[in-house]
């Protein structure tokens, strides 16, 4: 039997070897390029709400049955798609790498072991993984109480050398393309990298003191001391304000501002650490210690003591972690629109396929694959994987496109399964609760300051299903306000057809 994910990779690497695709020059289209008729005005009429007079707005709604178009809007038109650049990622790692595809992670000796101690460090190899954490695991070092079990069956109960940490199968950086300085820090746009932990995030909950004007009490998940806290929070009176601010100073250190009312549940916040690496090995150290593995010495980056160490260049495999398939971690990047895993999937189909673990390789194996299936509509400009930058440009023809090929594909039931479902489940839980949405809506939501996006399946009231793709950008509407025009757009068509 043909591995589809194989042929994929094959039909991709002739394209590389061969020739490069052809650039496209986008146009954008008139707002209908079909003849009147009632459900195209009503549409027209939702679109041209005064709320959103000056946004710009492309749409295309396709038949999957026959590719029909059945309504578009300047559908062939560059906009900014924010988190709808995940379908992009997503599709183009489930076809090259396929569902059951899993990241390995190294475990190496970086010395000889005698009398249960390893006369070096524990070298730690990544190339991607995004599951270590509380996303995948009840208990967020789960894995590594694993391994502490692991190392004590090959012999080791004490490690001399530390642990470091060798992040190098990505190579450009921990930070997209085009990502906004202000954004840095929240938990949505940790840094990620060939070894992380927890999405690159710690929660910080914050209690109050039992003594009024007393700082607030810091609980850490994990408990790592990674982080270091300067606490300047202050504990007020009951009934007072609850408002906590975490400034981060350093990949690894915030000071906590605000005020924590006696008597209340306390404050959360996740916040993103940097030094992706350094936060895995200092975590992974932390664990083996508290499961009785002895580790001498500080949590270490390569970068600190050079690849040509003779630590790392003549360490040898222990054991190896797989993580869950790729329709497991599919799923967690699209349910929730998380967007480290995006991140992570782009640069590994650039790396699995095209030799080089960057977001320009992946972008280009994205590019070879809209070539390889003979996409019409080719506008792209992909420069992350998840849709944080603001240098992202994608039509909804295309979109359109590439969720009517994904229908059509052998891993269909993989694709559709990560989808959100209207009203039920990931970023649509708590939109689209009534019919003719609920259930019937399969589709990623995007979201940037002035962008909305959304994309997806719909199937209407006589079991029709179609492919859509509407993108707003440059509106000051309220987003509660482009969601209800997008849904009433939706509505409509599901009870039209």
């Amino acid at each position: 039997m043909i591995n589809p994910a194989a042929a994929g990779r094959a039909a991709i690497l002739l394209l590389l070897t061969g020739c490069t695709p052809p650039a496209v020059v986008a146009t954008p289209t008139a707002h209908s390029v079909f003849t009147p008729n009632p459900l195209v005005a009503q549409l027209e009429s939702i679109f041209d709400e005064p709320s959103l007079a000056h946004a710009r707005i492309g749409v295309q709604v396709r038949s999957i049955s026959t590719g029909e178009v059945i309504y578009e809007r300047d559908a062939e038109r560059l906009l900014t798609p924010a988190s709808n650049q995940k379908i992009l990622s997503g599709a183009a790692a489930l076809e090259t790498l396929g569902p059951e595809y899993r990241y390995r992670t190294s475990i190496l000796a970086g010395g000889e072991t005698r009398a249960g101690v390893l006369n070096g460090p524990l070298v730690i190899v990544g190339t991607g993984d995004p599951s270590f954490g509380a996303r995948f695991h009840d208990d967020p070092v789960a894995p590594f109480r694993a391994w502490a079990d692991s190392l004590r069956a090959h012999g080791i109960t004490r490690i001399a050398g530390g642990v470091i940490a060798v992040d190098t199968a990505f190579a450009d950086g921990y930070l997209g393309e085009g990502w906004m300085w202000d954004d840095l820090g929240g938990n949505s746009s940790s840094e990620f990298g060939a070894l992380q932990f927890n999405d690159g995030l710690i929660d910080l909950d914050v209690f109050p003191s039992s003594t009024i004007g007393q700082p607030g009490v810091v609980v850490l998940t994990p408990a790592t001391q990674f982080l270091r806290i300067v606490n300047e929070t202050t504990t007020v009176p009951a009934g007072g304000s609850s408002s906590i601010r975490a400034d981060r100073t350093s990949p690894g250190s915030f000071v906590l501002r605000g005020t924590v009312a006696a008597g209340s549940q306390g404050v959360s916040r996740s916040v993103a650490v940097g030094e992706p690496g350094l936060y895995f090995a200092s975590v992974l150290r932390e664990t083996l210690r508290e499961q009785g593995i002895a580790v001498e010495g500080p949590p270490v980056h390569y970068s600190q003591v050079g690849l040509e160490s003779a630590s790392i260049n003549r360490a040898f495999p222990i054991f190896a972690y797989s993580s869950p398939p790729m329709r497991e971690i599919l799923t967690a990047m699209m349910k929730p629109s998380q967007n480290q895993i995006a991140e992570t999937l782009l640069r590994t189909v650039g790396r699995e396929i095209g030799g080089s673990g960057t977001a320009v390789r992946g972008a280009g194996i994205v590019d070879s694959l809209f070539a390889a299936w003979e996409f019409e509509n080719t506008q792209l400009r992909m420069a992350d994987g998840s849709g944080l930058s603001r240098y992202d440009l994608v039509s909804p023809a295309l979109l359109t496109e590439l969720l009517l090929r994904m229908d059509r594909s052998f891993y269909r039931d993989d694709w559709l399964a990560s989808m959100p479902v209207g009203g039920r489940d990931g970023t649509l839980e708590n939109r689209m609760k009534n019919p003719p949405l609920l259930d019937n809506v399969l589709a990623k939501t995007g979201s940037l300051s002035n962008v909305r996006a959304l994309s997806g399946y719909l199937t209407t009231q006589t079991g029709e299903r179609l492919a859509f793709s509407i993108i707003a950008n440059g509106y000051l509407a309220p987003t509660a306000e482009v969601d209800r025009v997008v849904e009433a757009a939706l509505s409509l068509i599901a009870t039209s057809r």
